[in-house]
């Protein structure tokens, strides 16, 4: 492998006795200055546009959330099992109870309308969760992404995120984009939802074409570029527990940023 640092300096003759060849060597190290400047593009870190730790001792910010109460409400503070070194909000539902954390701003979703016409090109959101029980939620209604109203659930239009399929006690995870009530869904990543695992939903227009991208652990586990919706959206959980028993589910970090450019 080329160490880029060390071919500029052998161009640019430094610690080295070579003569400096203008006509040659001053191409030569524009390429590979911009082959060096490419390749590290992907490690830039975006600046962040939110970033939730929950770190705040006073709870959760309710000007950034709103939340719908379970009989134990949402809190803050330290996880536990798998998430045991980790901040998280929590909320413990019990038989038939339903639950929601869900942004009180919207982020533009516009994988069809973002090109050069545009200013922003990316929108992505990262999050954390373990769910104690993933075997005791609705399949119908349970969501993890993006919503065009706050109160949507699995159940409405114009959605982009996860969701869960198949029958208990063999619930799964699936990628889901909705428009106009027609969706595009894949599954089988053969997860483990009990684990604190990292989500990611990528919104971008790729040579042209609208693309919703899904990860899991970092891994890609699905690309959809069909019943994508262009909405300015919340960022919304909701939770729903079936009449057989409860489940606890553990938000750690979540980030959402905008990009204005793509990154190879």
């Amino acid at each position: 492998m080329i160490d880029p640092i060390g071919e500029l300096k052998r161009i640019m003759n430094v610690a080295a006795a070579e003569t400096f060849d203008q006509a040659t060597d001053s191409l030569e190290a524009l390429s590979i200055a911009i082959a060096f400047i490419m390749a590290h593009l992907s490690e830039l870190r975006p600046e962040m546009s939110l970033y939730e730790g929950w770190q705040d001792e006073l709870g959760i910010d309710f000007t950034l959330w709103s939340l719908t109460h379970p009989a134990t409400a949402w809190v803050r503070g330290a996880g536990a099992g798998v998430a045991a070194a980790s901040l998280v909000a929590t909320a413990p539902l019990l038989i038939n109870e339903v639950s929601r954390l869900v942004g009180n701003q919207r982020w533009p979703i516009m994988p069809d309308l973002s090109g050069t016409n545009t200013i922003l090109r990316v929108t992505e959101l990262e999050f954390e969760l373990t769910l104690s029980d993933v075997t005791q939620l609705v399949i119908g209604t349970c969501f993890f992404g993006f919503t065009p109203n706050q109160a949507d659930t699995r159940a409405n239009n114009n959605i982009v995120g996860f969701g869960l399929v198949g029958a208990a006690p063999n619930q799964a995870l699936q990628t889901l984009t909705d428009l106009a009530g027609v969706p595009t869904v894949n599954t089988g990543f053969l997860e483990d939802m009990a684990l604190l695992n990292k989500f990611k939903i990528t919104v971008v227009q790729i040579a042209g074409v609208g693309t919703v991208q899904f990860y899991l652990n970092e891994a890609l586990i699905a690309t959809h570029i069909t019943n994508l919706p262009d909405l300015p959206m919340y960022p919304n959980w909701y939770f729903d527990t079936t009449a057989l028993g409860a489940c606890t589910p553990q938000i750690g970090i979540v980030r959402i940023w905008t990009e204005d450019m793509i990154i190879p």
